[in-house]
């Protein structure tokens, strides 16, 4: 088993790297455009398929790494090795037509392993956000801004890129019910963003193009906090807290403005006007705070609900008049029939299922844009002790079809393989 562990997990990296350096995104959300992009990553497929809970979450046979102060509830020689993928999809709708863009890509990788009785760590890289947005604006000789002396033309608007997240952090055990933790979070990525007009009644026409590429880069810390206790009657409660103060992040932009006259059958001919690479400037990342409480019976009952905030209205980001502060609301639960029956295999499938309500950090048209949405999924037992095959669904929508504003309802299913194996026993031999 510990050599079949370790290939495993060897072949997933690099499988997993490949899969996300080669494949495309098809993703198409208008909302993307603002701020950093698509805050949508709800932890592990766990916590995934359970609302989003984390904060309280604590278990020997998974990683919760939302909460840093989770890891020391590692068993003692255990090993965990978690790894996943996502299939996003949605329903953009306008008042003039409906869209339904996919994308299928990396999700996240982590592991974490005890180092002593009461401390262990964890580390991995899972996305902070995402941007994937492409629009086109038309304007024709019926529309009432239409130049007659420039034509009809496009507006082309298009952005992608993201943020990725590296974390490593420990958990300690304080006392016999209290721990403490620490994520060090390193953030890097880029964001590209291309606004393009195209002349449509002047075919040798040059068409003015900027491209925009934003690099970021910088640290931030999270402090964790758990308390937990036994009840009565095999109930236990687990109440958990975790702060993260302001940071700064580098920022360096590479501007490119061209005109751009297209041929026909011979590619195209590209005038450039200005290629300028500015020094990096330190931006303010914004701090952040949440609680959380869950009750649990063994291991057949879990149910917790979690609030968190985000400081965004005094981060000095990008399109800071667009953003303002977030605050979000999970409930989520796990109901395991039969934990330890190894004779009939559903009763020892874990079910699980939640719901939230963000008030996301975007600002349309003055308005803040409300997320909501419901969460289910299970975990499917891989032998007797520890690994498991878990599987979430996310379905939600945010936005209006009203006031020029774009409906947007949105699906998302994930998919991973979580590993747990003893690596550091000693053997005796006779």
């Amino acid at each position: 088993m510990f050599r079949t562990f370790k290939i495993i997990i060897i072949l997933s990296i690099f499988f997993f790297a490949e899969f996300h350096a080669t494949s495309q995104s098809s993703f198409n959300s208008p909302y993307s455009s603002f701020g950093l992009g698509d805050l949508t990553f709800k932890g592990f497929v766990r916590n995934s398929a359970m609302g989003g809970i984390s904060l309280a979450m604590r278990n020997s046979e998974y990683i919760d790494y939302s909460n840093p102060a989770s890891y020391s509830s590692r068993d003692s020689l255990s090993m965990l090795f978690e790894f996943g993928t996502a299939l996003k999809a949605s329903v953009v709708a306008t008042s003039n037509k409906d869209e339904a863009p996919w994308d299928m890509n990396f999700s996240h990788m982590a592991f974490s392993f005890p180092l002593n009785g009461k401390l262990a760590v964890g580390a991995g890289l899972v996305p902070y956000s995402t941007i994937n947005y492409s629009f086109i604006d038309h304007v024709r000789n019926t529309d009432t801004d239409y130049n007659p002396d420039v034509g009809e033309l496009d507006y082309i608007f298009r952005g992608e890129g993201g943020v990725n997240q590296v974390f490593f952090g420990a958990g300690y055990k304080l006392t016999k019910n209290l721990s403490l933790g620490i994520n060090s979070n390193y953030l890097f990525g880029n964001i590209l963003t291309v606004q393009a007009v195209s002349f449509m009644e002047e075919e040798n026409s040059f068409n003015p193009k900027v491209e925009s590429e934003k690099l970021l880069s910088g640290f931030n810390f999270n402090l964790g906090l758990q308390y937990y206790a036994s009840l009565s009657n095999d109930w236990e409660i687990s109440a958990g807290a975790k702060y993260s103060r302001q940071s700064k992040i580098k920022i360096k932009n590479e501007l490119k403005k061209t005109n751009v006259l297209l041929l026909s059958g011979s590619g195209a001919i590209i005038d450039t006007l200005l290629l300028e690479t500015s020094p990096p400037v330190k931006k303010l990342f914004p701090s952040s705070y949440g609680f959380g409480l869950s009750f649990n019976k063994g291991e057949k009952f879990v149910i917790g609900i979690d609030y968190r905030s985000v400081q965004w209205k005094n981060s000095t980001l990008l399109n800071t008049d667009s953003l303002a502060n977030s605050s979000s609301y999970l409930f989520g639960m796990e109901y395991t029939p039969r934990p330890k029956n190894t004779d009939v295999y559903p009763l020892r499938i874990h079910y699980r299922a939640g719901a939230y309500y963000t008030n996301s950090y975007l600002k349309v048209h003055g308005k803040q844009l409300n997320d909501v949405g419901i969460t289910f999924g299970a975990g499917f037992p891989i032998g007797r002790v520890g690994s498991t095959f878990n599987i979430s669904f996310d379905y939600g929508q945010r936005g209006s079809r009203n006031n020029d504003m774009v409906l947007e309802k949105h699906g998302m299913i994930i998919f991973s393989l979580s590993l747990y194996d003893l690596w550091f026993r000693k053997f005796k031999y006779q």
